[in-house]
């Protein structure tokens, strides 16, 4: 479980520090620093938490804090005010932050740029070896994270992974991630730049992993489609406030306001919306209507209509 409770960041308050620090002063910052009008906050007044076993959604435009937010949630960021919890305990603590991040495994948006090594074994042995295990084990690491992402080690470990397909070195580079076994996934943007067939792939994987390894998994996105088909509950976020969070449904019946922010709606919603305001209701399941669900509903009223 990941806790924010009452946070705020501003990046002015760690450019002061720096500078500080450079002019040779150990005195701590004045307690109003990040409270100045001129200041802006990446996060302001931020609380939420991320369940275990959840699969939750972050959604905002760019520069609304989504990749603040994780930073902090890992330990890499220290909150200006407030305090960041994972597992029941404080991030601010240097012991606790290191735990996380071994804990917490993030896969930044294109994650292939991040690929080195020469091979592709190489590389998923990375993070595994950092950890200081034995030979056999960073061996078992390697094979158990090539298999979650549908990959062979036998006829993929010794190849350059700059001479795999795109989607193929995404998967090695999040191969690398779970290797290191963590029980928290946090994706940033984890479909960007892949094909709409890469891109379903990689989605459907994701949801494997949440249902059958049980990983909680956080998505970042900036499509609400995706968020909308793949997540319990979704964060919104608007100029580093808190916009709205709950479940699709309840995050998507304000389509007024999301568009409002820059995001709008899935494409079904909007669509269904857009028949209602012009008195067309159609019977629909409970839940978020899907483009398939419409269809359906379009279609038995036409035979309905053609009935009577």
């Amino acid at each position: 479980m990941i806790e924010f409770e009452s946070v705020s960041f501003t990046y002015e308050a760690v450019k002061r520090s720096r500078r500080k620090g450079r002019s040779g002063s150990a005195e701590m910052p004045p307690a109003d620093w990040g409270r100045s009008p001129d200041d802006r906050w990446a996060l302001a007044d931020l609380s939420f938490r991320l369940e275990d076993g959840e699969l939750f959604g972050i959604a905002g435009h760019t520069g609304s804090g989504k990749s603040t937010l994780i930073q902090l949630a890992n330990g890499l960021l220290q909150p200006t005010y407030g305090t960041v919890y994972a597992n029941g305990h404080n991030l601010a603590d240097k012991k606790a932050a290191n735990e996380a991040r071994r804990d917490v495994g993030v896969v930044f948006q294109y994650p292939e740029r991040q690929l080195f090594a020469a091979t592709v074994y190489e590389d998923v042995a990375f993070g595994p070896r950092n950890l200081g295990l034995s030979a056999e084990e960073v061996d078992a690491r390697v094979r158990e994270g090539l298999a979650m992402v549908h990959l062979d080690v036998d006829a993929l470990g010794s190849r350059n992974p700059f001479a795999l397909s795109g989607g193929q070195q995404r998967r090695v580079a999040f191969a690398g991630v779970l290797a290191m076994r963590p029980t928290t996934l946090i994706l940033d943007e984890p479909v960007a730049g892949l094909d709409p067939k890469a891109k379903r792939s990689f989605l459907d994987l994701v949801v494997e992993l949440h249902r059958e390894q049980w990983l909680t998994v956080a998505i970042v996105s900036h499509n609400m489609d995706d968020l909308a088909q793949l997540c319990d509950r979704i964060l919104v976020l608007n100029n580093g406030h808190m916009h709205a969070l709950g479940t699709p449904d309840e995050v998507f019946a304000d389509e007024a306001g999301m568009r409002a922010i820059g995001l709008g709606v899935p494409q079904a919603v909007s669509l269904a919306n857009n028949l209602a305001k012009r008195g067309v209701t159609l019977a629909q399941p409970d839940g978020l209507p899907t483009l398939d669900s419409l269809a359906d509903a379009i279609a038995l009223r036409y035979r309905q209509a053609e009935a009577e």
